[in-house]
């Protein structure tokens, strides 16, 4: 033991206390993963604050919220079902377009503000009411009568706007402010336009929902703020509320029957739809997206959100609301001539739109889906005689393409591309 050089005072009690240890050098290598020194680097304000990159869950809030969209779509389902033709398909789908615009606008919102404080719950709970009141009022929404619907999309672009301007994000509230304008015009452009006369009503609609869909790209939109996790989580939620529809719809085309064994079997073929299409969805993709995104540089992550989850999105839902329609209509005609074209419609336009989703996450392989959407249109077509054959030739498809989704990955498991994922648009 080496002696201390000064003498040593036994009255001194803090004599045994070892010395600090000496100051660490910042810029020394071993110092690296220290985790207890702040380092304060320069923000670019357009960029997610550090405490915004945690990863956050769904709320409960933010699930009860999105139940009002299943009444939404049973609504444009059966506005689409009871007036088969092009002008029932369109009077379904756009007032369906401009919700859903809106509809995803809130989940842009709960990205950036967390809904647990009681002001923004009920704000929150009161535009759901705004947005009930649409779903009733979709199938009046081209005529004179269908004046809440316009009146109730203010109300939602209104509370909007209130509740995004309580962002802490500076650049978040700078770009509500930026978007709130078109999405004003848009309410506007669909309350006047049941108004018009017939030609003048299309042509306001068709504007409202291009001023819409168009504003981030019109209008130069940025600033938002994308938090990974929580916005794939939410819209991921979003497309299995959605989902619910097509189930829903198996129920209703077996109402009011007896259940013997063929419509068991219809029922089976009709959840094995469903099934297909969730399986497409959330089979593989989850891990991928979330990388996408998450690897994403910051400013580039809200083109993504608006490309890759809203209008691609967009278009699935669509094509969700056609497949739950030619669902219900299959089992409802069993053994009877059913609706050529809804089934294989719905099912091509979900497909296309997701090819469209992977294709700008690089979330995999699209080939697949844009040949069974190709292939089934005319191919259920032809065998709409029977709502049997329908139902077993869409499930067949969708079983095919999964199996073949699912060697493919296998086969690029067992060779992995040394290559980074990088997400595309």
């Amino acid at each position: 033991m080496r002696p201390s050089s000064a003498p040593h005072d036994p009255d001194r009690l803090d004599a045994s206390i070892p010395a600090p240890p000496p100051p660490t050098d910042p810029h020394d290598p071993a110092h690296e993963n220290s985790l207890d020194i702040p380092i304060d680097l320069p923000h670019d304000p357009t960029e997610t604050p550090a405490e915004a990159e945690r990863p956050t869950g769904v709320t409960p809030i933010e699930l009860f919220f999105d139940l009002v969209f299943v009444f939404v779509l049973t609504q444009a389902t059966h506005q689409v079902e009871s007036h088969p033709g092009w002008s029932g398909l369109f009077q379904g789908m756009l007032p369906l377009a401009a919700m859903w615009w809106m509809f995803g606008a809130f989940s842009w919102l709960t990205n950036a503000v967390r809904p647990d404080a009681t002001v923004v719950r009920l704000l929150l709970a009161l535009t759901m009411t705004s947005f009930f009141v649409m779903g009733l009022d979709l199938p009046y929404a081209f005529d004179p009568d269908g004046w809440a619907f316009g009146l109730a999309f203010l109300v939602a672009v209104a509370m909007h706007v209130a509740l995004f301007l309580t962002a802490s994000q500076p650049s978040a509230r700078a770009g509500i402010v930026r978007l709130a304008p078109f999405n004003a015009v848009g309410g506007v452009l669909i309350l006047i336009a049941p108004h018009l006369p017939d030609a003048g009503t299309w042509v306001c609609w068709a504007a409202a929902i291009a001023v819409l869909y168009l504003s981030m790209v019109i209008g130069r939109v940025r600033g938002f703020v994308v938090e990974p996790h929580h916005f794939v989580e939410r819209h991921g939620l979003i497309i299995l509320i959605v989902l619910g529809e097509s189930v829903v719809a198996v129920g209703i085309g077996a109402g009011g029957r007896p259940v013997d064994w063929k419509l068991a079997g219809g029922i089976l073929l009709g959840i094995a739809v469903a099934t297909g299409i969730w399986w497409t969805y959330f089979g593989s993709d989850d891990e991928r997206t979330l990388r996408a995104m998450s690897e994403a540089p910051v400013e580039r992550r809200q083109m993504l959100g608006y490309v890759a989850f809203g209008l691609a999105h967009a278009v699935m839902i669509a094509g969700i609301v056609l497949v739950a329609a030619g669902i219900s209509d299959a089992i409802h005609h069993l053994g009877t001539h059913t609706n050529r074209w809804w089934l294989g419609a719905g099912l091509a336009t979900f497909l296309l739109g997701h090819a469209w989703h992977r294709y700008v996450l690089a979330a995999g392989p699209i080939e697949e889906r844009v040949v069974v959407a190709v292939v089934g249109v005319p191919l259920i077509a032809s065998v709409a005689d029977t709502g049997w054959l329908v139902l077993a030739v869409a499930t067949l498809l969708l079983a095919t393409m999964t199996v073949t989704d699912h060697f493919r990955r296998t086969h690029a498991a067992e060779e992995p591309d040394p290559r980074p994922v990088t997400a595309t648009g």
